[in-house]
């Protein structure tokens, strides 16, 4: 029971746990790769873009296989620049010679000032491109303060693989900064609804299955104890059927052993039977000589009559009445012998 516990409480916890989880994912999903994948790619369009429209003013205004310097910027050059910076809703423009010196500037204050800092040796000398995403109200790498987003791009230009001079171009991406703003907004709101839903139909899916355990937990313990109460009557039943069968068996035993007894006193019986023969019924006598007519009409004498009819013998002798009747003389002397024997 307290295992079953310790799982369900698990479970519930488990539920919980990737519930919160869910609900903090995708919010923090939503801020720290959504967010900065979109300005990313902000940044990678507006570089492209910016890297186009240096590409396109250098082949327009500078053609020839000659370094930058400052009186290739005239002022036809100046103001077809300063044009095409109102066309292009451009925030800054600029022109470097090869030493880095800016040589055109829509900032006038900045031509004839010198970039100094490692990227522009290290980078974009070298012909690589340079950008970087300045905020509204930052400082950019050359120190003043934007009053907008800005992206400022650093594209070299390049002539047989030499270096020439530069553009720098900024960009004004408030308003895409502001739309992905929205968007990341709506995203994370979006975002925070489907995880309280989700955590919502987690908790109730962990409710449910807390019940569903309990129950199943509950028919089992029932189905348990109908299966101890089972077994114990069918143990108190075979217990009550194995002694009924000893009962049984010693009574079969017993009766077996009368059986036996019986059958040995009926051989017992028919074997004396076979060795005995009796008279029954009635025996016609004659009153006067005393012999007994037999089944087939004839008069037979008591002796003969039983001899025929049973294993009995017969020794003659006689008694002392007939004896003194039939001789006198020898039963007187007998007698007398007898009294003087008795006498001694």
């Amino acid at each position: 029971m307290r295992q079953f516990r310790w799982m369900r409480s698990h479970i519930v916890v488990s539920f919980i746990a990737i519930s919160l989880f869910a609900v903090l994912l995708l919010p923090a999903y939503t801020i720290f790769y959504l967010q900065p994948s979109f300005g990313q790619f902000i940044t990678s369009n507006t570089e492209r873009y910016a890297v186009n429209l240096a590409n396109h003013f250098g082949a327009l205004f500078f053609p020839s296989r000659r370094p930058l310097a400052p009186e290739a910027v005239n002022g036809t050059v100046a103001a077809q620049l300063s044009r095409l910076q109102d066309e292009f809703h451009l925030v800054k423009i600029k022109v470097f010679s090869p030493d880095g010196t800016v040589i055109y500037s829509s900032d006038k204050k900045e031509t004839g000032t010198v970039n100094t800092h490692p990227y522009f040796r290290q980078t974009v000398a070298r012909g690589g491109v340079f950008t970087k995403v300045v905020k509204k109200n930052k400082i950019s790498m050359e120190g003043q303060k934007m009053p907008v987003d800005v992206i400022e791009t650093y594209v070299p230009i390049m002539r047989g693989g030499r270096f020439m001079g530069a553009f720098e171009i900024y960009c004004d991406i408030t308003a895409q900064r502001r739309r992905l703003d929205a968007l990341v907004h709506q995203g994370r709101n979006v975002a925070v609804a489907i995880s309280m839903v989700l955590m919502a139909a987690a908790i109730g899916a962990a409710w449910h299955a807390h019940r569903s355990l309990l129950a199943k937990h509950r028919a089992e313990k029932a189905l348990q104890q109908a299966n101890d109460e089972l077994e114990q009557r069918v143990q108190q039943r075979t217990t009550a059927l194995e002694n009924l069968n000893t009962t049984l068996k010693e009574e079969i035993d017993k009766r077996k052993e009368i059986q036996a007894r019986n059958e040995q006193l009926i051989c017992e019986l028919t074997e004396a039977l076979k060795k005995v023969k009796t008279l029954s019924g009635l025996l016609p006598i004659c009153s006067s000589c005393q012999q007994i007519r037999d089944s087939e009409g004839n008069w037979r004498k008591v002796d003969e009559y039983i001899q025929r009819r049973t294993d009995a013998e017969f020794t003659h002798g006689i008694c002392p009445a007939c004896a003194k009747k039939l001789y006198p003389d020898l039963y007187a002397s007998m007698e007398a012998d007898g009294s003087r024997d008795r006498a001694r």
